[in-house]
């Protein structure tokens, strides 16, 4: 099983409470440890469009990853809006919502958080 993992600058528990009103986000699992910080997530576990990521605090010096995207394809225009709108709140739209060759509507944004996502509809018929 390969879960990828995202580091944040101590503030875990937010980003959990984000993705589960901002993407219907289920949390799996949250792992405190108490010794280093109140409220310093050591591991948590949420699912995403199916797919589990795990959450964890601690890498202050790290910066915003421009080397990975979340990609999700959905099943409606109405669908990709909405939640590309939802993440563009506090983030920063890459690149705007368009039809491409390959989708009814395709655009790039990095949330509020740093992290990149890729939404689409399901890929035209060829």
């Amino acid at each position: 099983m390969l879960i990828p993992t995202i580091h944040f600058a101590g503030n875990c528990d937010e980003v959990i409470a984000y993705y589960k009103d901002a993407v219907g986000a289920t949390v799996k699992a949250v792992h405190y440890v108490e010794e280093v910080a109140p409220n310093f997530v050591g591991h948590s576990e949420i699912e995403i469009f199916g797919t589990t990521v795990a959450l964890t605090d601690g890498c202050e010096a790290a910066p915003a990853s421009v080397n990975h995207t979340f990609t999700v394809f959905l099943d409606s225009a109405e669908q990709v809006t909405a939640l590309f709108n939802t993440l563009a709140d506090g983030g920063t739209v890459t690149d705007p919502l368009a039809q491409q060759f390959w989708a009814e509507l395709c655009g790039h944004v990095t949330d509020r958080f740093g992290l990149n996502w890729h939404i689409a509809t399901k890929s035209m018929p060829a």
